[in-house]
């Protein structure tokens, strides 16, 4: 393992490029979940960790910066919001000043944008979160219990803001930031041991496989929506211990993928290129929509849903992941925006 605090693990990125592969999915194939059973219950499974792990991924490569906060993380938000608000009102057609004004649709995140948003809390707490951890794994087990706290309390109040969603999955960013050292050395003994490998990977099989066909039993449409995102205040068949098992399980799952697939390098280019991936996915997808390709697609068998689904799906990925987007992307995104001002300062 690696001395170099600041080193980039490999299985990071590899955890990366599948989260964004299955965050992309999910967005493409909630349209059908309702009138496909079996896409439905994929859904539902991979609602249960995607997000988990993409949090999870964030905290391991957190490292706190103000100037870096205010230069990339609060300029990218502004930046994406801007782009997404022109989107909105020119493709979208929407009405800004039924929904609270043109100021508040920019400074308030619009669907996906929630997670850049989030960040931006999260990142204050990392001071904090890298002094529990390097305290030692008491000091470090104790801030998850903090964080888990919070994030069951916070679903008593229906925060305004868009505040949600932050407190909801916080825990899962703290995990990462907390025990990065322990997870870190699970990839490593994961590495050298196949045992590490597969038994992971074959748990995560027959649970997986096991809970799809439970859901596939259920009589009726599958809806559990608040149980999957998180989103909303305690209510309607929506309780503390959902959101309690709703940490386990995401945790845990993602554990058994870095064991599982740490070295599985085919996810890690895309790996790197996930914030490009992630920014533009939803206008696309939204694009799609305006236009009723997804409407149409409701008409047909389920096996050419299917492949509608994933034809459109892993196209947005690849396009967005395509070398001249990225090279055009890296050319104009924060990290060149907060050089430039770095220069200037020292000037």
């Amino acid at each position: 393992m690696s001395n170099n605090k600041t080193a980039r693990r490999d299985y990071i990125d590899i955890m990366k490029g599948l989260g964004i592969l299955l965050v992309v999915l999910g967005h493409f194939m909630e349209q059908f979940r309702f009138g496909f059973k079996p896409i439905g219950a994929t859904f539902i499974c991979i609602y249960l960790f995607h997000m988990a792990l993409f949090c999870i991924c964030s905290g391991l490569v957190a490292h706190f910066s103000l100037w870096k906060l205010i230069t990339q993380q609060v300029w990218l938000y502004a930046v994406g919001q801007a782009i997404m608000l022109a989107f909105r009102a020119v493709i979208l057609r929407e009405d800004f000043a039924a929904s609270g004004g043109l100021l508040l649709a920019f400074l308030l995140p619009w669907r996906h944008m929630w997670y850049l948003y989030a960040l931006i809390f999260w990142h204050l707490t990392l001071p904090l979160l890298t002094r529990l951890r390097d305290k030692g794994l008491p000091f470090a087990l104790l801030g998850l219990a903090g964080a888990v706290a919070l994030g069951l309390w916070a679903g008593n109040v229906d925060w305004p803001f868009t505040l949600v969603r932050v407190f909801a999955y916080y825990p899962f960013y703290a995990f990462g930031v907390l025990f990065r050292p322990q997870i870190d050395r699970l990839d490593d003994l994961a590495a050298t041991s196949p045992v590490m490998r597969l038994a992971p990977a074959g748990a995560l099989v027959v649970c997986y496989g096991l809970y799809f066909r439970s859901l596939m039993l259920q009589e009726g449409q599958l809806r559990e929506s608040a149980k999957i995102f998180n989103d909303v205040a305690y209510g309607d068949g929506y309780a503390m211990p959902d959101r309690a098992r709703f940490y386990a399980i995401g945790i845990v799952t993602s554990l058994a993928l870095i064991a599982a697939l740490g070295g599985c390098k085919a996810f890690a280019g895309l790996g790197k290129k996930t914030l490009a991936v992630y920014l533009f996915h939803m206008p696309i997808f939204a694009f799609y929509s305006e236009l009723g390709f997804f409407q149409l697609a409701h008409e047909k068998p389920l096996p050419v849903t299917v492949v509608f689904v994933l034809l459109e799906a892993l196209g947005c990925v690849c396009l967005l992941a395509s070398a001249p987007v990225s090279k055009t992307f890296d050319a104009v995104r924060s990290d060149a925006v907060a050089n430039v001002w770095y220069r200037l300062r020292k000037k």
